[in-house]
């Protein structure tokens, strides 16, 4: 990609959670969207920027208007998107693209951003390979069980979509601690997926490595460097903090969206 402007990589808003302020949590989203207007070359959206989303063929989730017009902003104002779908917003067909004109990506996606290499995705599924997971991760992505669900009513099938999204940020949480998961470090898949990753690539391209690894999902930021090479950087959940990354073409940084005090 050609140099000029920033790139932000944003994950984990779960637009729609139950159990916080929804206005807030979108008031904040648009508000770190349209600070991307001003100065983005690109924008990331790494998965779970909504707590469920899916798609009938004349239906989508009620809500999000605020949210999906600054989307719409930034690709009519030339600033491209990327959408990785999550575990939570697995379901995103063609509305993104034909009405947002957003380009839906798969993980894991490489990019050259300003002579620098990224591996970008959201991180589910990423270096697992237990079957039960494996067998829930197929059941997600099935077309034919895609095709069933559709055939239920929004009415019940978006409450039960929300009833698992709560489940699902429940499993990781721990007794006595936030709803943040405890990540484990060297010990977690995604960090042996990315070196094993890193390794790979830099076998097939002349001994050029990846520079940066963006992930999500995992509700814990932080950062890791990688043994392949590389540094590693899991992006946090935005009903406990709001950190997103920004690359200036020179160097990677960290920030947070702004609390409603502060806007």
């Amino acid at each position: 990609m050609a140099a000029g402007g920033k790139y932000y990589f944003i994950s984990d808003v779960h637009l729609g959670v139950c159990g916080c302020d929804a206005r807030e949590l979108e008031d904040r989203f648009v508000s770190v969207l349209e600070k991307a207007g001003k100065d983005a070359a690109g924008v990331f959206l790494l998965g779970d920027i909504f707590d469920f989303w899916y798609e009938y063929r004349y239906v989508i989730p009620r809500g999000h208007t605020r949210a999906l017009g600054a989307v719409a902003r930034l690709t009519d104002g030339g600033i491209p998107v990327w959408f990785f779908p999550g575990n939570h917003d697995v379901w995103a067909f063609s509305y993104f693209e034909q009405e947002l004109g957003v380009k839906v990506v798969r993980e894991p996606f490489v990019v050259d951003l300003d002579g620098h290499r990224f591996c970008l995705g959201h991180g589910d599924g990423l270096g697992r390979t237990d079957p039960s997971f494996r067998f829930i991760r197929w059941m997600f992505h099935s077309r034919f069980l895609q095709v069933l669900f559709s055939s239920i009513h929004p009415r019940w099938a978006f409450g039960l979509g929300y009833a698992w999204a709560s489940h699902s940020r429940k499993i990781k949480s721990e007794p006595g601690r936030s709803s943040r998961y405890f990540f484990r470090g060297k010990e977690e898949p995604l960090f042996r997926f990315a070196d094993s990753f890193g390794q790979e690539y830099r076998s097939a391209n002349g001994g050029a490595g990846i520079d940066y690894y963006i992930f999500g999902h995992y509700h814990t930021p932080g950062s890791i460097e990688i043994p392949s090479g590389g540094r590693m950087y899991i992006l946090g959940c935005w009903v406990d903090g709001g950190e997103y990354a920004v690359f200036d073409g020179d160097r990677l940084t960290i920030d947070a969206a702004p609390r409603p005090d502060a806007m």
